[in-house]
């Protein structure tokens, strides 16, 4: 990899971007005459600094999740986590991501127990949820936006387009999974409606009418029991 290639994340950067905005303006100071020379120049690396330093760098995904079964946990989390991608990457990256965390949802227990982490599919889904999409988005995240979107870096793709074929994946995945069991629910629920329809089929409910200790007399003398 050239040199240029190696430092070029850091000119597409935050700090970087800042600290040239004020030195420009440090430029312009020498070219009106305010200040000169070496004074001159010492400004202009002064400005460039203070934007630097001043500016915060590019930062990862701002939400942690910890590992938890609770799937009320995991909710909140996948929640905190789309609203903290909002207006930090492309509208087709954050409706991806949201697309995921449906799928997530979706699957998960909505009775609030926990999940259960031997079953294969429900731990690829938690999986997916704690490590597999955080760690994605904070890879992406911590890319200068700029950079991420409009410089190629592999086949011909930008981090962007890398990282939407990463979701589109997992989209893809989750919506199997989610498919799958709600199938499953599907088959259990089938299953259950047999054992009752076969549980009772044979057997009738004899209902034998209650003699009413009340006895009244209708209007053409007859009385009802």
């Amino acid at each position: 990899m050239s040199f240029f290639k190696r430092i070029e994340p850091f000119l597409y950067s935050r700090k970087n971007i800042a600290g040239s905005l004020l030195g420009i303006g440090g430029l312009a100071l020498i070219f009106l005459g305010v200040t000169s020379g070496v004074i001159g120049l010492a400004v202009v690396a002064g400005l460039y600094g203070i934007g630097y330093l001043v500016v915060p760098p590019e930062r990862g995904l701002a939400v942690t999740l910890f590992g938890t079964q609770d799937t009320h946990d995991i909710t909140d989390g996948l929640t905190r986590l789309l609203g903290s991608i909002r207006n930090r990457v492309a509208d087709d990256v954050y409706n991806e991501v949201g697309s995921i965390c449906r799928s997530i949802v979706e699957t998960l227990p909505q009775n609030g127990t926990g999940i259960d982490p031997a079953d294969p599919n429900v731990n690829l889904i938690r999986q997916t949820a704690l490590n597999y999409l955080p760690q994605a988005l904070d890879a992406y995240l911590a890319i200068p936006r700029m950079y991420a979107e409009g410089r190629k870096v592999q086949d011909s793709k930008t981090p962007h387009d890398i990282l939407m074929d990463q979701l589109n994946l997992m989209d893809s995945k989750m919506k199997e999974m989610a498919n799958a069991i709600a199938q499953n629910d599907t088959e259990l629920l089938l299953a259950n409606a047999r054992f009752v329809q076969e549980r009772f089929a044979s057997s009738s409910l004899q209902l034998t009418p209650a003699k009413v200790g009340i006895s009244s007399e209708g209007s053409d003398g007859t009385k009802i029991v």
